[in-house]
C-alpha cells in the first residue's frame, strides 16, 4: 500500500477539480488529484470514431464497471443504468460534452424568494422543497467572467450592465463585458429557427458555447468538424479543462495527477478532522494520500456515495451529514423534444459543433407569467440534434420517425433516405424542482466493478408541477415547428416518462445553516471544516441551463475563498 502526503487532495480532476488544482498551485499549494479513468491527448480524438466514442462511450463511464441504479420510488427493486452521460478521464465531462456555457438568471438563485414575491407563498409546489441559494447572482458574476475568459467562451452579450442588445439573449442576467470572442458560425437549422420564432413575437440568439470561435491562448478555433457533442475535440478548440487548467496546474511543479485512481473513502481521525483519501489503484491496490485539505469533486453520484462510504461512530449516517439531507433533493433535466422535416431544406443537423445551436429564453425561468399556468418555472428551448448526439451515426440512431412511419422495412429505408439531411429537432430543457424523496443513496443488492454499493437513484418527475410545465411547454415547441412550415412536425419518443434525464444536480445542497444544508456557500461542510464539496451536487435548485459554466464559476469562487481566508486561517468561513 502506497501512502502519498501532500496540503491538498482532489477527488476528480473534471470540470470542478481541474480549475481548483490550477488555481491552488499558482499560489504554491502542493495539489494531487485523483481520478479514476485515464488521460487522454488531443491527438486521441482522431481520427473521429463513432463507435469508440458514440456507441461504446469510451469518455465516458462504462455502466457495468460504474454501475449506477435506479428506480422510480422505494416500492421497486432498482435497475443498472445502461448509458452514462458525465466525465470518466481528465477534464471529466468537459472533454466530450457539447460546451453550452450557461450563466443562471438573477431569480434562478432565488427561486423560493422570486416565486414569493411575484405569486404569493401559496404557488410553491406542494412537496417541494425549493429554497434559495446561499450566493447571489452579483456573488458570482465576476467568477463566471473570470470562467469565460479564463477557459475561452463565444457568444454575443445581450445584457451589459443592464443595457439590452439586440442580437443577443435579452433575458440574461447583466454581465459586465461582451464574451471574450464572437459567436459560432450560424447554419440553415438555425437561420429557420431564428425566423420561426421571430414570427411568433420569440426572442431567438445564438447559444454561447465553450468552443474558440478564432483563435484564442495558443489555441485554434473551430473547424466545424461535426464530431463535438460525444467526442474529444481533435484539435484543442474545445475548452475542457484538459487543455486549458490541467496544462496551467502541470505548469507550477506543484501538481500530480494520479489516473486510474478510485477513490473510495474519506479517511478522518478520533476528532472527526479530514485526514485525507483512500483509493484503490489500478492494479487493485489499496493505496492513501494524506492531506491537511480534502475537496471532493466528482459527478453527483460520487460525491454522495462517497460521503455516505465514510460514516464513522462519529458520523453515523455519513460525513456532512449532520442535517439528514445528505443524498436528497436529486434534479435532473426533463428533455421532451420535436421533430421537424422538410421536402426543400437540407439541414445536415449533425455537421458543425453539435449542441444547441440557436436558443429561445421566453419561456425559461420566471421569464414569463405563471399566475394561470398552475407551475412554476420553465426550461431553455434550443434546435439541435436529438439528445445533441454528434455525427452522422449518432443522428440517425436518435431520429425518431414520425407516426405512420414503420419502424423497419423499405418504407421505414425510404423515408430515412429522402429526410435524414433535412431533419431537425426542437429540444427542450425543462427545470426540476428538488423533492426530498427524490434521492441518491448506496444499492443494498448491486456492487461495482470495486465491490463498493452502487450509488442508487430514486427519481420520478411526474409530479402536478412538471407534469404541467412539461404540457404547456411541449406545446410551444410543436408551435415552432409549425411555424417552419416544415412536411412533417411530430414529438420524439420518451420510452420511459419519469425516468432521470441529464445534467444532473442536488445531493449535497449548499445553504445558510448547518440544519438546512450539507455545505455552506463556499462548498466547506459544515461538519468538517478541511472538507469542501464542489460541483452541481451543492445547487439547491437547477435552472433551465446546462450546469457546467455555474460549475467552473462556483469552483473559481471556492478556489478565491480558500486562497484568501481558508488558507490564512484554517477553519469555518463563515
Amino acid at each position: 500500500m502506497a501512502k502519498i502526503k501532500t496540503e491538498v487532495v482532489i477527488v476528480g480532476a473534471g470540470a470542478a477539480g481541474a480549475i481548483l488544482a490550477a488555481e491552488l498551485c499558482k499560489v504554491g499549494m502542493k495539489v494531487v488529484a485523483l481520478e479514476r479513468g485515464p488521460k487522454l491527448k488531443t491527438i486521441d480524438f482522431n481520427p473521429h470514431d463513432e463507435l469508440r466514442f458514440f456507441q461504446r462511450q469510451d469518455t465516458r463511464p462504462d455502466p457495468k464497471k460504474s454501475v449506477v441504479t435506479w428506480r422510480f420510488n422505494t416500492n421497486m427493486k432498482s435497475q443498472p443504468l445502461n448509458s452514462m452521460s458525465y466525465g470518466n478521464q481528465v477534464g471529466g465531462g468537459t472533454v466530450h460534452y457539447g460546451a453550452l456555457s450557461w450563466r443562471n438568471h438573477e431569480d434562478d438563485f432565488r427561486v423560493r424568494s422570486a416565486t414569493v414575491e411575484r405569486y404569493g407563498e401559496t404557488f410553491l409546489p406542494e412537496g417541494s422543497d425549493v429554497t434559495d441559494w446561499p450566493i447571489s447572482y452579483a456573488d458570482l458574476e465576476p467568477f463566471y467572467d473570470k470562467a469565460e475568459y479564463d477557459l475561452g467562451v463565444s457568444g454575443r452579450a445581450g445584457n451589459i450592465n443592464g443595457q439590452k442588445i439586440a442580437g443577443g439573449n435579452v433575458f440574461e442576467a447583466p454581465r459586465k463585458r461582451e464574451y471574450p470572442m464572437p459567436p459560432l458560425r450560424t447554419d440553415v437549422a438555425s437561420d429557420t429557427f431564428d425566423k420561426a420564432t421571430k414570427n411568433l413575437g420569440l426572442h431567438p440568439f445564438i447559444s454561447p458555447r465553450a468552443i474558440l470561435s478564432e483563435p484564442y491562448k495558443d489555441r485554434p478555433g473551430c473547424t466545424y468538424c461535426g464530431f463535438c457533442q460525444t467526442f474529444g475535440c481533435h484539435v484543442g478548440a474545445k475548452s475542457s479543462t484538459l487543455v486549458n487548467k490541467i496544462p496551467e496546474a502541470e505548469e507550477t511543479k506543484n501538481f500530480t495527477v494520479i489516473t486510474g485512481a478510485m477513490c473510495h473513502r474519506v479517511n478522518t481521525d478520533s476528532a472527526g478532522k479530514a485526514t485525507g483519501v483512500s483509493f484503490y489503484g489500478p492494479d487493485g491496490s489499496d493505496n492513501q494520500v494524506e492531506a491537511d485539505l480534502v475537496i471532493l469533486a466528482p459527478f453527483v453520484y460520487d460525491n454522495v456515495r462517497l460521503l455516505m462510504l465514510s460514516k464513522t461512530s462519529l458520523h453515523q449516517n455519513g460525513l456532512s451529514n449532520s442535517s439528514g439531507l445528505l443524498g436528497k433533493g436529486l434534479m435532473t433535466h426533463i428533455r421532451p423534444s420535436v421533430f421537424v422535416a422538410f421536402d426543400d431544406k437540407k439541414m445536415n443537423i449533425y455537421m458543425g459543433p453539435n449542441a444547441q445551436r440557436h436558443s429561445i429564453d421566453d419561456y425559461n425561468a420566471d421569464n414569463f407569467n405563471h399566475k394561470d399556468l398552475g407551475f412554476i418555472r420553465g426550461g431553455q428551448i434550443s434546435i439541435g440534434t436529438a439528445g445533441q448526439q454528434g455525427g452522422p451515426m449518432g443522428a440517425a440512431i436518435n431520429m425518431v420517425p414520425p407516426p405512420g412511419i414503420p419502424r423497419y422495412g423499405a418504407a421505414y429505408r425510404d423515408w430515412y433516405a429522402k429526410y435524414f439531411a433535412s431533419h431537425m429537432s426542437i429540444g427542450l430543457q425543462i427545470e426540476d424542482l428538488p423533492y426530498r424523496n427524490q434521492t441518491i443513496d448506496l444499492d443494498p443488492d448491486v456492487r461495482d466493478a470495486w465491490g463498493l454499493p452502487a450509488p442508487r437513484i430514486t427519481y420520478d418527475w411526474r409530479r402536478p408541477n412538471e407534469l404541467k410545465s412539461v404540457a404547456f411547454l411541449t406545446k410551444k415547441i410543436e408551435e415552432i415547428g409549425k411555424a417552419m412550415n416544415a412536411k412533417y412536425v411530430w414529438m420524439g419518443d420518451r420510452a420511459q416518462p419519469g425516468a432521470p434525464g441529464g445534467h444532473h444536480t442536488g445531493g449535497t445542497r449548499m445553504g445558510t445553516r448547518p440544519d438546512n444544508s450539507v455545505v455552506n456557500k463556499y462548498c466547506q461542510s459544515w461538519d468538517i471544516s478541511n472538507l469542501f464539496v464542489v460541483g452541481s451536487s451543492t445547487f439547491p435548485t437547477m435552472s433551465g441551463y446546462n450546469s457546467t459554466l455555474t460549475i467552473e464559476a462556483q469552483a473559481y469562487f471556492v478556489a478565491d475563498a480558500i486562497i484568501k481566508r481558508y488558507r490564512q486561517a484554517p477553519g469555518p468561513l463563515v
